[in-house]
């Protein structure tokens, strides 16, 4: 299901790779089980305690936002988590749509753009919007599945 998401959010929203990822399921916070669209690597995971966006993901609430808009770009081109996941995959901007239901944590979606794009436009953030919900919905039910061990996400 994410796989397929992915390949068919391409036809709406221009953007050259993107990431899925759910929340681990451990009690502790972080990302697994990426799945990736023109990614050499799954970096984000890797590379979670350095993300400067931490607190907007991981507090329970659906949210999209472009991380210039959390982050003025002189001062993010700087820090580690640029250098180490961006940079080498060519990519300078990003749209992160959070998913959250009840409080939890639920995923996260990051599209990229790569150098020399332009950054996303506030209709990329509202076509983006419209889908939280509704997907935040869709994971919250898979991980009841999941927790019943009938789960196909």
């Amino acid at each position: 299901m994410r796989q397929t998401l992915l390949e068919q959010l391409k036809l709406i929203i221009d953007f050259d790779a993107a990431d899925f990822y759910l929340a681990r399921t451990d009690g502790k916070e972080g990302l697994t089980k990426p799945i990736t669209l023109n990614c050499d690597e799954a970096l984000s995971a890797k590379l979670d305690d350095e993300d400067y966006s931490r607190g907007i993901m991981y507090s329970g609430k659906s949210l999209v936002y472009r991380e210039t808009d959390i982050i003025a770009n002189s001062k993010r081109i700087e820090t580690e988590y640029y250098k180490k996941v961006y940079q080498p995959n060519r990519w300078h901007y990003s749209l992160q749509m959070v998913l959250g239901r009840e409080k939890q944590f639920l995923g996260v979606i990051t599209f990229y753009r790569t150098i020399g794009k332009e950054d996303f436009s506030h209709d990329d953030i509202f076509l983006v919007d419209m889908l939280k919900d509704h997907l935040a919905f869709r994971l919250f039910e898979s991980k009841k599945e999941r927790e019943l061990g009938v789960s196909k996400i």
